[in-house]
């Protein structure tokens, strides 16, 4: 059912770890103020509940949305949605040793597969603020995105092979010319060349791959004396299967798992799993975390899910498993059937009613701060309590179509991407108010593309 109350709510955003021991500078907010549909440049409303917003548009920060039976109390998350993950506000001056997953920056990291490029969008703003070309050669069919822990960079796995580091500020990137400026995109009409991005960190080449999906970043190690994560790594998976062939697995010797150094690309650990089936068709295809920093991945059409262990780089094989894949902070794989594995149990659980909470033929999934999976719908999306699973509520989306990228940001906002379209929706958790970006360019991200599950195990330890 869909909730309807009139509410008003002011979307504050946390601005966590700021400099180090800086106490000033974390868990401070920040908000602008403007009426529920008004945008500057005359971007339009799109319905009663959401706020369409195009290219070089500004969304409203403040908003007054339409819903009803609200049983949250907006006061309580400071105005709008928050992720429940830890910040630097009572820091002392000079220990950073409880900062974790925020930065003052929040972006979405959305892949324009047809065009072999990313767009990076503000999460609190709703602007596209740069657009990467994701291979030296202009082409890749990128889909797989991943944020680090720290926001500071995405990570872009080529469905032709290649993976490539963005960073996701100017201020980190490179000043390779030395012209004394960073050049680099500032949105969807300034893409530049692959060699001349500066905000390319690196670019990983797999000329053997033949299929290549998952793409996920590990936590890395919080250094508590600079405030800063290191040891960053990233895991990808692909299969080599026979060039050219209309499924790229055939003839694949196996799949293998890569684990990158996410400072400088370069292949650390190679997994060959010459017993892993590729299932006939894509092989590797969603991989995420967990609080170890171990990966999970589906095997398309296999039925299969793969568990590597991220010290000893063993791997085993869950029976189960559908398109979606996720972690949330208790170790549990969920995937976006509405099915969840237990790996301490070795117990799958579904989602009640089973009939409940259509699915849409092939999404992604994710865990939200408030104890909700979210996944898509046929023609929106809905969420799974993480605990009972029981089915919540849905919430239709505009063009009513399949939103296969589904994501949540660090401040608690649910992301749903339009398959094959020009939009994303960010939905507010709570009101189920809509506000939409447009210009997107054929988009397909099916990942942690805002950094959010990352955060979500990273900060949240387990219970007990």
């Amino acid at each position: 059912m869909i909730r309807s109350t009139t509410i008003t709510i002011t979307m504050a955003t946390t601005l966590a770890l700021g400099s180090c021991g800086d106490s000033s500078s974390g868990g401070q907010t920040a908000s602008d103020s403007a009426s529920a549909g008004a945008t500057t440049d005359g971007a339009s409303t799109s319905d009663s509940v959401g706020t369409t917003v195009g290219e070089g548009e500004t969304a409203a920060m403040t908003a007054s949305a339409s819903a009803t039976d609200a049983s949250a109390d907006s006061s309580s998350t400071g105005g709008g949605p928050k992720f429940d993950v830890g910040t630097n506000a009572d820091v002392p001056e000079g220990d950073c040793s409880q900062n974790c997953g925020f930065s003052d920056w929040s972006y979405v990291f959305v892949a324009n597969s047809n065009e072999a490029t990313i767009s990076k969008i503000n999460t609190r703003t709703l602007l596209e603020e740069g657009r990467y070309r994701t291979r030296p050669d202009g082409s890749g069919n990128p889909s797989r995105t991943s944020v680090s822990v720290d926001g500071r960079a995405v990570v872009v796995a080529n469905r032709l092979g290649g993976v490539t580091k963005v960073w996701a500020r100017p201020e980190l990137c490179t000043d390779q010319n030395a012209n004394g400026m960073i050049e680099t995109s500032t949105g969807a009409g300034d893409v530049l060349a692959f060699d001349a991005e500066e905000c390319v960190a690196w670019h990983t080449p797999f000329p053997d791959a033949t299929t290549q999906r998952p793409v996920a970043w590990t936590s890395g190690v919080y250094n508590e004396e600079t405030c800063e994560w290191e040891q960053q790594k990233v895991w990808t998976a692909a299969a080599n299967g026979t060039p050219g062939s209309i499924w790229p697995c055939d003839g694949a010797e196996g799949i293998y798992v890569y684990r990158l150094d996410g400072e400088s690309g370069a292949v650390e650990d190679v997994v060959h799993m010459p017993d892993v089936t590729c299932g006939g068709t894509f092989g590797p295809y969603g991989g995420a975390v967990d609080f170890n920093n171990d990966l999970w991945m589906y095997i398309w059409s296999a039925g299969t899910i793969v568990h590597v262990d991220f010290e000893t780089l063993d791997y085993e094989t869950v029976s189960g498993g559908s398109y979606g894949i996720t972690v949330d902070n208790e170790g549990r794989v969920w995937v976006d059937s509405g099915s969840r594995y237990d790996p301490a149990s070795g117990q799958w659980a579904n989602k009640v009613p089973a009939n409940g909470l259509p699915g849409s033929g092939g999404s992604g999934v994710a865990v939200d701060g408030m104890g909700r999976v979210w996944t898509a719908t046929q023609g929106g999306v809905g969420w799974i309590d993480v605990e009972t699973m029981a089915v919540g509520d849905t919430v239709p989306l505009p063009e009513g179509g399949l939103y296969r990228g589904i994501a949540v940001d660090v401040d608690g906002f649910v992301w749903a991407v339009l398959l094959g379209g020009t939009s994303a929706h960010r939905i507010d958790p709570i009101t189920y108010e809509i506000q939409t970006v447009n210009g997107l360019n054929a988009p397909y991200t099916y990942s942690d593309m805002s950094g959010g599950q990352l955060s979500n195990v990273t900060c949240n330890p387990p219970a007990g």
